[in-house]
C-alpha cells in the first residue's frame, strides 16, 4: 500500500518513514500543504497521514479543501493538539482517525490497517490463486494450507500480484506500488525480492505459480502464457 506523510518535522519524517517502510508500506512524504496537494492530484495514495502543523497552511484547513474536492483518501491526524476540541474538530473536519503526539508506534500501525480493512468489502478480503491464499486484513499466507513466512515487502508484492493475477506485471508496476518515490531503480533489487518471494512461494511437490516472463516482466498464474 502507498502511503503519504504529510509533516514538516525532518526527524520525525525520517524515523516514521523508515518504520513504515519496515512495515511495507512504500512512503512518499510532503512537508507542507502545498506537496501534499501535489501528490494527491496523481491519485496514488491509499491513506494519508497528516500532522496539522504544517508551515504554509494549517492542518485542518488542508483537511477540508481535500475533502470539498471529494478526494475519498483516508485520513488519519497525527498531531501533539490532544484536546477533546482539537479531536471533534479533526473528525469534523473529515478525519477517518486521530492520534495524539507522543504515540506508540505499534499502534500506529495498527490504525493503518484498520483503515485499509474498512476500505475492502468483508466478501473479497482473502485473495485466492490455485492453492495460494493471502489475507490482508490478517496479514498471512498460505499454500496447500500451510502458513508462509514473508517479509512486509514480500507479501506487498504477493498482493499486488494476487490482485492481477494472470496479467504481465512489469518491473515499472512493481517499482510504482510497492516502493515509494525516492526508489531510483538503479539496482536489481525489484529481482531479487521476487526470486526470494517465488523460492517461499514453491513448496515440495508443488507446481510453479510465478513465472518470469523473459524480456517482459511476471506473471502469477498456474501457467505461464
Amino acid at each position: 500500500m502507498r502511503l503519504l506523510l504529510v509533516e514538516d518535522d525532518p526527524a520525525l519524517v525520517a524515523a516514521l518513514a523508515r518504520g513504515l517502510r519496515s512495515a511495507g508500506f512504500a512512503v512518499d512524504t510532503a512537508g507542507s500543504a502545498a506537496e501534499c496537494l501535489a501528490l494527491l492530484r496523481l491519485g496514488e495514495h491509499d491513506l494519508l497521514v497528516l500532522d496539522l502543523g504544517l508551515p504554509d497552511v494549517d492542518g485542518l484547513t488542508l483537511l477540508r479543501h481535500i475533502r470539498e474536492r471529494g478526494l475519498p483518501i483516508p485520513v488519519l491526524v497525527l498531531t501533539a493538539r490532544g484536546d477533546i476540541a482539537d479531536r471533534v474538530a479533526g473528525l469534523d473536519a473529515g478525519a477517518d482517525d486521530y492520534l495524539q503526539k507522543p504515540f506508540a508506534f505499534p499502534e500506529l500501525l495498527a490504525r493503518l490497517r484498520a483503515l485499509l480493512r474498512r476500505g475492502v468489502p468483508v466478501a473479497a478480503t482473502i485473495l485466492r490463486v490455485s492453492d495460494l491464499e493471502l489475507d490482508p486484513a490478517r496479514f498471512e499466507v498460505r499454500r496447500q494450507g500451510q502458513l508462509l513466512t514473508l517479509t512486509a515487502k514480500e507479501f506487498a508484492i504477493l498482493e499486488y500480484f494476487m490482485r492481477h493475477a494472470g496479467e504481465l506485471i512489469t518491473r515499472t508496476m512493481l517499482l510504482e506500488s510497492c516502493w515509494d518515490s525516492s526508489y531510483e531503480g538503479l539496482s536489481n533489487l525489484v529481482d531479487v525480492h521476487v526470486s526470494r518471494l517465488r523460492r517461499k512461494l514453491d513448496l515440495p511437490g508443488s507446481f510453479p505459480l510465478l513465472h518470469t516472463v523473459r524480456g517482459a516482466g511476471f506473471l502469477l498464474g498456474e501457467r505461464a502464457s
